[in-house]
């Protein structure tokens, strides 16, 4: 989640409260939910009470109408395409920060284009560039998902243009506010299935793993703005949803198919089954979850179906130069300094840098240094991880890398101050609120073909969104790979 700069906070809160009553009371409806219902709802625009957990980060949409003795609003279904309309490549990643004092790990964050009959979990009014229409970033005018990469296997990590469909949460993200309202989210969710663009795959992860956001949105319901009750429940919540039920996917192919393989993807707990069924031009998939709502659960499945000849590759990752990393900001603190390390001079850290390095081939993800490098200037990593993938003769697939560097070490995590948001380290340093940690940057390269992307390349981070400073005509770091034909 961005941090939205504090500057002017109590003046827009003030407005928007005046706003709220007034939106509610009357006059034309807007083209999604009205964002000022987000104060309605539960959210408080203190993001200083938020960093206390005195009021939630979290809520649900149209939880005033929800008694707090009973159930909160139910989860929703979305199903649309993985896509960003103004960062294409963007529309899947790590999430670049998060508040450590309300996350165990850091977000996998997508954007989704939802489908016509889901246009309704969008808020806001794209004529008045609100809520979800707010701004350019890779979100704007999508639905946002977000859930705990720790409780998220990467196999099902979505790549751009997958299609998706998920059960979770409907929420207002109560930390952006600033100036065009809060938007709505899926945060989290507890079923996801994701139909690979390359065709012939489907992926499912069912989860009764609130993560800490869900823990907070079922607070926030209970507590109504009680702070003593808030902060109350978030010591004895469960982490556990009853997620007990049947839930619906579907895989669409271009002709009925022939076989179907449904492999275990790493599930665990028990208490679920799966049925996939070939039923025209597709297969039908049935899950049905009996378990035990008091004990973690996870189901990890692939289906998979006859499907074009695919090629094997092998990307081996053979170097990362790191040219700066990061650490340590400015002198006392000082927002500005002609530091050549970072745009966030604000922050007190020293080196060395604390970096996740994420790396992504047609949709298989690893890291770098089994999560963590601690870098200086000039430092080289070689002989790094190689994934094997296999892409569909003269199909399109990508190359992309994401890092992040720490800086919030000394914030602990939802668990406490003696514990780390995973990946990142603890350590003694403390980001910056108005934008959060370091962002290195994102290397993207994009192949017409496996046959036009054998070889060596190198690849050097887009600015966009990028806090290394320009002075560093290069990038703050540069990855070498070589894709090679495994026969």
């Amino acid at each position: 989640m961005r941090r939205q700069a504090l500057v002017a906070a109590a003046a827009a809160f003030a407005a928007a409260l005046a706003a709220t009553f007034a939106a509610l009371a009357g006059g034309p409806a807007p083209a999604g939910i009205d964002p000022q219902q987000a104060v309605v709802d539960g959210c408080g625009r203190d993001f200083s009470a938020q960093v206390r957990r005195e009021i939630p980060t979290w809520v649900y949409v149209n939880d005033h109408d929800a008694p707090p003795t009973g159930p909160p609003p139910p989860q929703q279904r979305l199903e649309g395409v993985v896509s960003s309309r103004y960062f294409p490549e963007l529309a899947s990643h790590p999430t670049e920060e998060d508040l450590p004092t309300v996350h165990r790990a850091y977000d996998f964050n997508f954007d989704v284009l939802p489908d016509r009959a889901y246009h309704g979990l969008l808020g806001g009014d794209p004529a008045a560039h609100t809520g979800n229409f707010e701004g350019r970033t890779p979100s704007t005018g999508r639905v946002h998902v977000e859930r705990e990469q720790a409780a998220l296997p990467s196999f099902a990590w979505p790549e751009p243009g997958d299609r998706v469909a998920l059960v979770g949460s409907w929420i207002w993200d109560c930390g952006h506010w600033l100036p065009g309202g809060e938007r709505t989210e899926i945060h989290s969710y507890r079923a996801l299935w994701v139909v690979r663009n390359a065709g012939g795959e489907a992926d499912l992860v069912v989860s009764n793993d609130k993560t800490f956001a869900g823990v907070e949105a079922d607070c926030a319901h209970k507590a109504k703005l009680a702070i003593p009750v808030f902060q109350s429940c978030l010591a004895t919540e469960s982490r556990w949803a009853d997620i007990r039920g049947t839930y619906r996917f579907r895989l669409p192919l271009p002709r009925r198919p022939v076989h179907v393989r449904v492999l275990d993807a790493g599930s665990s707990g028990g208490g679920a089954q799966v049925r996939a069924v070939a039923r025209g031009k597709g297969v039908d998939v049935t899950v049905t979850v009996t378990a035990d709502p008091g004990r973690r659960l996870v189901l990890a499945k692939r289906v998979l179906v006859g499907t074009p000849k695919r090629e094997h590759l092998r990307i081996r990752f053979t170097g990362l130069l790191v040219r700066r990393a990061m650490d340590p900001g400015c002198p006392n603190r000082r927002p500005t300094c002609g530091s050549k390390e970072t745009t966030h001079g604000e922050q007190g850290s020293k080196p060395p840098g604390e970096w996740n390095v994420y790396l992504e081939a047609a949709g298989k993800w690893t890291t770098l240094g089994q999560g963590l490098l601690r870098t200086h200037d000039g430092q080289v990593f070689r002989n790094g991880p190689a994934l094997d993938v296999y892409v569909p003769r003269g199909r399109p697939w990508r190359v992309f890398a994401f890092a992040r560097e720490c800086d919030f070490g000394s914030f602990g995590n939802a668990d406490g101050a003696g514990h780390a948001m995973t990946p990142c380290p603890r350590s003694s340093e403390y980001g910056s609120f108005a934008d959060g940690d370091d962002r290195p940057g994102v290397v993207v390269k994009r192949f017409v073909s496996p046959a036009a992307s054998l070889g060596f390349h190198r690849g050097r981070p887009l600015r966009a969104l990028s806090t290394c400073p320009r002075v560093n005509r290069l990038g703050c770091y540069e990855l070498d790979y070589v894709v090679t034909r495994v026969r």
